[in-house]
């Protein structure tokens, strides 16, 4: 998707390129082919995502972070090359901080899913905290001093002998904070939140042994899946989003529609692993509990869900231009907004790919 100021025309554009046959044809069948029936119904996974072009040298400075911070990648989990379509039309930095942030946000997202923290409230409750402590917006305990990068400052990636999670999580917030101002980050310290809220929720299910209701889970699902996540979008762009616009119905739409999209893709893939596992947060787990369905019923009830809520994006994205003028943004503005918008516009193919390329939810 261009990085020019959006259009109607962006957003429904479908194009028939042709090329290579992509890797999914040459590899074997995997969950997240279930999801291919998708491309048929919805413009925003039916055209082929372009590659970034410095994808090698992204992926090699990912893979140098990684080690250095201490984070155990798998091999072929390709992060990278979910960042390198979503930011394809944009610089190597910005490709590069996010595919540095997925890479953390998954390995995180593993803290809970697959190890006993994840059936621990009081855990995930410590764990949240400290992480609000590195960002400012938690208070240190009495007679702790607030490490340096909530202020701006460098300090050691294993300082204070921080796991690897945590000590990865710094450095990003080190790297990223410097650059947004501080109505930003609070927004981002409130996603935090949001996050720690919705892992100590699934903490309580899993050890009442309860699966969430359909009429609950989306809300749930769109707070593990780390609101911020969306926020990190305007960070990596250096683009902000105006207060007035962010604060629309429009524009809340946009971003949790685009959440709700790529969570619920991610939750197809990812069931026969989750399953495996004993994980009932996944919504074709909750669908078959609810409604009496089979497997393959309950991935065509979270297909038609995922459907249904890309139009929403799709038509969020189109009343842009409008609201763009009602609110008066310069066009400087609405070139910037627009950047932020293509890149949610872009994630459901780029994420559709990626899972259909990855290892990560390989059952073993």
């Amino acid at each position: 998707m261009s990085s020019q100021t959006i259009t109607a025309k962006a957003v429904t554009a479908k194009t028939g390129a042709t090329g290579p046959r992509p890797p999914w044809e040459r590899a074997p069948a995997v969950a997240a082919t279930l999801l291919l029936p998708l491309v048929d119904r919805v413009p925003a996974m039916a055209a082929p995502c372009r590659m970034h072009s410095s994808i090698d040298r992204i992926e090699a400075s990912l893979a140098e972070w990684t080690r250095e911070v201490g984070l155990q990648t798998p091999a072929r989990a390709g992060f990278e090359r979910m960042a390198g379509r979503a930011f394809a039309g944009f610089g190597v930095d910005a490709a590069l901080l996010f595919a540095k942030w997925l890479t953390w946000l998954f390995h995180f997202d593993d803290e809970w899913d697959e190890k006993p923290a994840g059936h621990a409230a009081e855990i995930v409750e410590a764990t949240f905290a400290r992480l609000g402590r590195l960002t400012g917006s938690v208070p240190p305990p009495a007679g702790c001093s607030v490490p340096a990068q909530a202020r701006g400052g460098a300090v050691p990636l294993q300082a204070r002998g921080a796991a690897p999670v945590e000590a990865a999580f710094q450095d990003l917030w080190r790297i990223t904070a410097g650059r947004m101002s501080a109505r930003w980050r609070e927004r981002f310290a409130l996603g935090l939140r949001e996050q720690g809220a919705a892992c100590r929720a699934e903490a309580d299910n899993r050890r009442a042994g309860r699966v969430p209701s359909a009429g609950e889970y989306p809300a749930l699902r769109r707070g593990t899946a780390g609101p911020y996540l969306f926020d990190l979008v305007e960070a990596c762009l250096g683009a902000e989003v105006p207060a007035r616009l962010r604060e629309s119905p429009t524009w809340r739409t946009l971003v949790d529609a685009c959440n709700d999209v790529t969570a619920w893709c991610n939750d197809v893939a990812s069931h026969p692993k989750e399953r495996a596992n004993g994980d009932v947060h996944n919504y074709v787990t909750v669908a078959a509990a609810a409604f009496g369905l089979s497997d393959a019923g309950a991935v065509a009830w979270v297909n038609d869900r995922i459907a249904e809520r890309a139009e929403d994006l799709r038509t969020a994205a189109m009343r842009l231009p409008e609201l763009f003028d009602r609110l008066g943004l310069s066009p400087a503005q609405a070139r910037d907004v627009s950047k932020v918008a293509c890149a949610f516009l872009s994630a459901p193919r780029a994420q559709l790919e990626w899972l259909l390329e990855s290892s990560r939810y390989s059952v073993t």
